[in-house]
């Protein structure tokens, strides 16, 4: 039978805390028999005790491996998960086993949800989501693929939520706000109205700053 390992790739804040929680996932679960770090030509050979290889390289090493995503970025996040649909590579969701989901919601695959987390009823989480501690995401949501939220945000109900759009730190989108795909909201802003795609919006309330033409949040 062959090793199954869980590669995160990024091996920065956001892949160690990955990591933990997939530790977290594996005490309770036995998941993986090991992890490993997958870095874009890193010079490291280990971070926190853990192996740092190249995609390819893992790929090769493991036949059994997955890939959980460890970057923020929402640009990068998408070509790597394209990159692995390509590649058949699979990409488990990884959900803090403290969060409770209920049976009307749904998670995509490669989704993360960190600890602290309230998902109500009647969500619809797309594919690789990523869901930062202390959330709220009320019901009948819509979050689709790739978006990301920060830590300590809450989303009242009946938001719509674009693809690899970023919410920042503590952001609060009111509810029945459609926020549009590749739109960056800033941390600790409140969004009363909606925000069209790939535009930046500050504040309180929220208010259009500039066109997020370069896809990045960094």
């Amino acid at each position: 039978m062959s090793e199954k390992v869980l590669g995160i790739w990024g091996a920065g804040g956001l892949g160690r805390e990955v990591l933990e929680l997939a530790r977290i996932i594996n005490n309770k679960s036995k998941r993986w028999d090991d992890f490993v770090f997958i870095v874009d030509g890193s010079s490291n050979t280990e971070v926190n005790g853990i192996q740092v290889m190249e995609y390819e390289s893992a790929k090769k090493k493991y036949v059994g491996l997955e890939v959980a995503m460890g970057i923020g970025e929402p640009t990068v996040r998408e070509k790597k998960f394209n990159l692995l649909k390509e590649d058949g590579v699979n990409t488990p969701s990884l959900i803090h086993p403290d969060v409770y989901i209920p049976d009307t919601t749904k998670v995509g695959q490669g989704t993360i949800i960190q600890y602290g987390c309230f998902i109500s009823c009647n969500v619809t989480i797309g594919d690789y989501v990523y869901i930062q501690p202390q959330c709220n995401i009320g019901h009948d949501d819509k979050l689709a693929e790739g978006c990301m939220i920060a830590g300590f945000g809450n989303i009242a109900g009946r938001v719509s939520i674009g693809k690899y759009t970023y919410l920042g730190l503590s952001a609060v989108i009111k509810e029945d706000v459609n926020i549009g795909n590749k739109a960056v909201i800033g941390m600790g802003s409140v969004v009363y109205k909606d925000v069209p795609d790939e535009m930046v919006a500050l504040g309180s309330p929220a208010r259009p700053m500039a066109r997020n033409t370069g896809g990045n949040i960094l």
